[in-house]
């Protein structure tokens, strides 16, 4: 039978190009070694749960297009909406931590990826509704301390609600700072029934992120902003914590380089200064902060950094600087001409780039067994082990001995070779292999190696677990020797049919549909032989 397809490209311009896609009905029944093993192809889910990041000037509506473009093209699920206002209080001065109100508990199950709304006022409605009235309260130009931790509640609130291991975080401008914020404050993460924490973030993406600051707003940004159509004060918390360094003062950034509290360090401009000075958001403005660029930053994560040499606003130094600060092992760093600051998170299919799957064993993402998973073929970035082609790596669990096949349902790519590995990287055995590959017990990874074109394709695939096979399928309990056991259990499930028994009849030997004589007289005639 010919396996329906669902099939997307994207163009590699700011707007995304549909060439083409089919949408197949109902299940695909796939025939594994007698198995009626069922793959929904219409059910088809991103390995990781991903979660979209604003920056300072937007917020959840700025990621709309590729919400569409996941949604509506691709067939993935979004979930809710998660918003948050940082400055419950409506005051400028302080701000402290306890001002963030979440507004968003999510229900239980399954959704392939989410946005994050920062710009709502202390009564829930937030700034992408027209009724919204968040202007004076600036939550979206809120500390990114208080981003930081809203990330950490939405980070909660999604692995609670879609039993994810893993998330992947993607940020725009300020939005790829407040992941990092969450991400190199250890207080911020989860904590396992052993009391371990973790950042559990498989991936994190910014794209135009002023990782080394942002002086690009020092004295007109409010009047550039009312020209663009964006509201942006420059005394928040936000321009604050965005600082290279003070205009007056000439010293760096407290929130990303460090330094004191005071209101001469943070001295900005000759008439007026910032709402507070409070980086950290404690309630106190005296204390020594230790910058956000001076803090670890986890090595056992993905990294993908976006970088538009005409920005205008960030620097492609600052957008780049976690590669010279940080050295991240798996990283991949992506690079463009002509794409203005406020437009870079419209730019899909250089996102989705940024998005690509792992390479490497250590960062694979996991796979389930029987479910349909999307990925996607890209070319590859500054920076990548395999720059001509695209490897994917996914981990499964496998509690016993299986065999275990691969259904290529779509691969508009070109899938090059598909390989089981161990987790040294020794290869298992060829996963297009017709008959399968048996797998052992513990995690085996599955390579995936496809061939990148102009644009970005997707592609669905599934891997299926069922019993090995034996050398003799007499041997009905498996003892090592066809005996009277046997017999017995052949007796038992005489007139066995799957109409009865849908699970199976495990006395059809010669796979006729139903246990008979013919599968007596089999074990008969094989009494006796050690298997």
């Amino acid at each position: 039978m010919t396996a329906p397809s669902k099939r997307v490209y994207w163009g590699m311009t700011s707007s995304f190009r549909k060439v083409g896609m089919l949408f197949g009905a109902g299940m695909l029944t796939l025939g594994l070694s007698g198995l009626g093993a069922q793959v929904d192809i219409n059910n088809a889910q991103l390995p990781l749960p991903v979660l979209f990041l604003h920056g300072m000037s937007g917020d959840a509506s700025s990621w709309g297009g590729m919400a569409a473009l996941l949604s509506n093209d691709a067939g993935l699920t979004e979930g809710q909406e998660l918003r948050y206002c940082l400055n419950g209080d409506g005051a400028q001065n302080p701000s402290t931590l306890d001002e963030v109100l979440p507004f968003t508990a999510l229900p239980q199950g399954q959704a392939d990826f989410f946005r994050l709304n920062f710009e709502c006022n202390a009564g829930g409605t937030c700034w992408s509704n027209p009724s919204a009235n968040s202007d004076g309260v600036f939550s979206g130009q809120a500390a990114a301390a208080k981003q930081g931790l809203a990330v950490a509640d939405a980070v909660a609130e999604i692995l609670d609600a879609t039993g994810a291991e893993k998330i992947v975080l993607v940020g725009h401008s300020m939005g790829g700072l407040a992941a990092r914020e969450y991400l190199q404050n250890p207080e911020y993460w989860p904590v396992d029934e052993e009391g371990n924490a973790h950042h559990r973030v498989a991936k994190l993406v910014t794209s135009g992120t002023p990782h080394n600051g942002s002086n690009f707003s020092v004295g007109w940004l409010e009047d550039l902003g009312d020209l663009f159509g964006f509201d942006i004060e420059q005394r928040s918390d936000a321009v604050r914590d965005l600082r290279t360094d003070y205009f007056y003062s000439g010293d760096p950034g407290v929130f990303l380089f460090g330094g004191l509290e005071d209101d001469w360090v943070l001295w900005d401009f000759l008439f007026q200064n910032f709402w507070s000075v409070d980086v950290n958001c404690d309630g106190d403005e005296d204390d020594l902060v230790v910058g956000l660029n001076e803090k670890p930053l986890s090595d056992d994560l993905e990294f993908a950094f976006i970088t538009s040499y005409d920005d205008g606003v960030v620097s492609a130094f600052s957008s780049d600087a976690v590669t010279t600060m940080y050295n991240p092992t798996h990283r991949e760093r992506f690079f463009v001409d002509g794409v203005f600051h406020t437009s870079l998170n419209d730019e899909l299919a250089l996102t989705l780039r940024g998005m690509d799957e792992p390479d490497d064993l250590a960062t694979a993402y996991p796979l389930v067994a029987g479910q349909t998973t999307m990925g996607f073929t890209s070319q590859q970035g500054t920076d990548a082990p395999y720059p001509d082609e695209d490897r994917d790596v996914y981990a499964l669990d496998v509690e016993a001995p299986s065999l275990a096949t691969l259904d290529t349902l779509w691969f508009g790519g070109g899938l090059l070779a598909a390989t089981w590995l161990d987790g040294t990287g020794s290869i298992l055995g060829d996963a297009l292999a017709p008959d399968g590959v048996i797998l052992e017990s513990g995690t085996a990874y599955l390579r995936l190696t496809t061939a990148p074109s102009p644009a970005v394709t997707n592609h669905l695939f599934a891997a299926t677990l069922g019993p090995t096979p034996t050398s003799c399928p007499e041997d009905l309990d498996q003892s090592g020797l066809v005996a009277t056991s046997d017999v017995l259990v052949a007796l038992s499930q005489f007139g066995c049919t799957l109409d009865l028994l849908p699970e199976g009849c495990s006395s059809d030997i010669d796979q006729d549909g139903i246990v008979g004589v013919n599968d007596i007289l089999a074990i008969l005639s094989a009494f006796g032989n050690e298997c």
